[in-house]
């Protein structure tokens, strides 16, 4: 009997693409530019503390004054915030009562999202459209009225 071909959820062209960026079904997408800023120094208080020593202070005065984060570590999102985390709960309990249907929390997805600082795109007015163009057209709108006048003087055949 022939070995048969294994079926594979993810075809092998598009393994790159599942590796490097997120799936399109996610609404929290990769910020790919934020990823060469991350940076973390793990020998950053055993420094501290040496240059404390160094100062002459004893043990119980470096400890102290040591503090809690690196200011080269890359800061935490939002819903890393304490302040979060009520809402990062209820929609954990949310998922694990109604049996991982997502449907059912939108309502907590929302609240998350919101938090997250997710916008809903706001549709524009015409009015709103044209002076945005006008904006980025600059200098070179100035050219229509000349053009305008020069039509009515120049018969296209």
């Amino acid at each position: 009997m022939a070995p048969s071909i294994p079926k594979v959820a993810i075809p092998p062209e598009k393994w790159t693409q599942a590796v490097y960026s997120t799936p399109d079904s996610c609404l929290a997408k990769a910020e790919a530019q934020k990823l060469q800023a991350m940076s973390f120094n793990p020998s950053y208080f055993s420094q501290a503390y040496t240059q404390c020593l160094g100062r002459g202070l004893s043990h119980k005065d470096c400890v102290a004054s040591l503090t809690d984060v690196d200011s080269k570590m890359t800061p935490s999102g939002p819903l890393a915030a304490s302040a979060a985390s009520p809402d990062i709960s209820a929609a954990i309990a949310c998922i694990g009562e109604n049996g991982g249907n997502p449907e059912r929390c939108s309502t907590h997805f929302e609240a998350l999202s919101k938090l997250a600082g997710y916008k809903e795109e706001v549709k524009k007015s015409s009015t709103e459209k044209a002076s945005e163009f006008c904006s980025k057209a600059g200098w070179n709108l100035l050219a229509v009225p000349v053009l305008y006048v020069g039509m009515k003087f120049i018969k296209i055949k």
